[in-house]
């Protein structure tokens, strides 16, 4: 069986797309699924720093360049998650034939279940290959005017390839954006809400620590929302935590947070 390919784009920079994308595939292998997450951002990539994959020797850029096969540029992630990262160098970029991306996904499709697919930002033609390859389409939009308004542009662009937006994902939320005012910003692209995702400080820490937030930060306020979101995507309902017992770990996960905010801040000094 083929795998579910979802294609994670946004049409402006800023709104956590590759946290998000990197967080989603971990959560779906923390179910047991088999997933792969791929980085298509071949000009910018940002998976193998997020995972501590930088210094990978064979990545998709030497894959799109024919190379080096695909199955020696997959790496172990967290939860059993496979990773293709893509490169940093320049030169690899120069070197990466993006049309060749159908085909890859193609042979390692048959060996997963889900294939999440980070792509670069915006309306260009390694967003298009992204999206032309995948079965359907996730937004991640902060509730902003101008990240509507280009995530609208990039729905519309989406359509154009021939494939289905099913949602959006409102991220980096904060408490003055309340449903009212979510509610206008989102209404013009009448797509359904699929979470709500507040600013965290988990997520720079466990960028920090080259760890997805959901393995970091489990029982976080936006680790329970991924978590939520990937059962949604497997079909899978989530059991209600124990009365007392998930509010007292959320407790102590905002006290860890809390630390791990302070010794952040102290190591800028």
């Amino acid at each position: 069986m083929a795998a579910k390919i979802y294609t994670i784009t946004s049409g402006k920079g800023g709104t956590g797309k590759s946290t998000f994308a990197v967080n989603l595939a971990a959560a779906l292998a923390g179910l047991a699924k088999k997933t792969l997450l791929i980085d298509a951002d071949i000009g910018m990539a940002n998976i193998g720093l997020m995972l501590g994959l930088e210094n990978s020797k064979i990545t998709l850029h030497e894959v799109l360049a024919d190379e080096a096969n695909v199955a020696d540029a997959l790496y172990d992630g967290p939860n059993g998650l496979k990773v293709l990262p893509c490169g940093i160098s320049l030169q690899g970029f120069k070197k990466a034939d993006l049309s060749r991306l159908k085909d890859i996904i193609a042979e390692v499709s048959p060996n997963f279940e889900f294939i999440i697919i980070d792509t670069s930002t915006g309306i260009n033609h390694a967003t298009a290959t992204s999206i032309e390859v995948c079965d359907e389409v996730l937004l991640v939009l902060t509730p902003e005017i101008t990240s509507i308004a280009d995530g609208s542009k990039m729905r519309a662009f989406s359509i154009l390839l021939g494939k289905e937006v099913t949602g959006m994902v409102l991220n980096r939320t904060m408490p003055v954006h309340d449903e009212i005012y979510r509610e206008k910003l989102v209404g013009a692209l009448d797509l359904k809400i699929f979470e709500v995702l507040p600013e965290d400080v988990s997520i720079p820490n466990s960028i920090a620590g080259k760890s997805p937030v959901v393995t970091k930060y489990p029982y976080s306020e936006i680790s329970i929302a991924m978590n939520r979101l990937a059962a949604l995507h497997c079909g899978i309902k989530m059991p209600e935590p124990e009365e007392g017992k998930g509010q007292k770990k959320q407790k102590n996960e905002k006290k860890r947070i809390a630390g791990a905010k302070l010794s952040f801040s102290q190591s800028k000094k």
